[in-house]
């Protein structure tokens, strides 16, 4: 798709521009959001190039994911706090975990030095985030607040299912039915068409041109007119 290869090489010309505090956390966390665009549209293209349309789709909601997180920090500073409580649940869910001495995959990690102080300052920090009412968002919130709902109920959904392995998936990925659609062929690796490969790279291709002109705009490059819909 030679629109979306344009589009690469302009951002990756214009990455350049791109400068941030590498102190302060929200320009940190919306240029490693950004990072997780680019990548993913890089990945979005290989897959075109070598036909696997297997991954397509989870790589979209990847890349269309971060673009929420974006498209909401770049609102509100704010945000950012959301991100930062589902970033301690998670981390606490895991030493939770590690701390079953049963679990032979975790020993290495509660064995580790300071691990306990580790955990109390996450536990800390958790805590005075919810104490100032931020909780871990789900996926339907995050949409929400980008006011997104018609693409969470729509392209998003289609993409979970994929990612999900969910029987809508499967069936569309290697059942093949007959003509009269009394029997079918069970086919792996079969060629994927056209249409079913430029859908994703299209979907990808608009969060990747507007993830570009917000990362520019925000950050006052002066180059947000490169990325804009025309």
């Amino acid at each position: 798709m030679d629109s979306y290869h344009n589009l690469m090489v302009k951002v990756l010309d214009h990455f350049e521009h791109i400068k941030f505090d590498k102190s302060n956390a929200w320009h940190r966390l919306m240029v490693s959001l950004y990072c997780s665009v680019v990548e993913n549209s890089d990945t979005l293209l290989v897959l075109q190039k070598k036909r696997k349309g297997v991954a397509l789709p989870t790589v979209t909601r990847s890349l269309m994911e971060a673009f929420v997180d974006l498209k909401n920090l770049t609102n509100d500073k704010g945000y950012g706090y959301f991100l930062d409580v589902a970033y301690y649940k998670e981390w606490l869910r895991v030493t939770t975990a590690a701390k079953n001495p049963d679990n032979a995959l975790l020993q290495e990690l509660s064995q580790a030095t300071e691990f306990e102080q580790q955990v109390k300052e996450w536990e800390e920090k958790l805590d005075a985030l919810k104490a100032q009412g931020y909780i871990k968002l789900s996926q339907y919130k995050k949409f929400e607040k980008a006011e997104m709902i018609d693409e969470y109920a729509s392209i998003y959904n289609f993409l979970c299912a994929h990612s999900h392995n969910n029987q809508r998936a499967l069936i569309d990925r290697y059942l093949v039915p007959n003509e009269d659609k009394t029997d079918f062929t069970l086919k792996l690796f079969h060629e994927v068409d056209d249409d079913k490969l430029n859908q994703y790279l299209e979907i990808g291709q608009e969060y990747f041109r507007a993830s570009s002109e917000l990362i520019h705009k925000v950050l006052n490059t002066g180059r947000e007119f490169e990325f804009q819909n025309t």
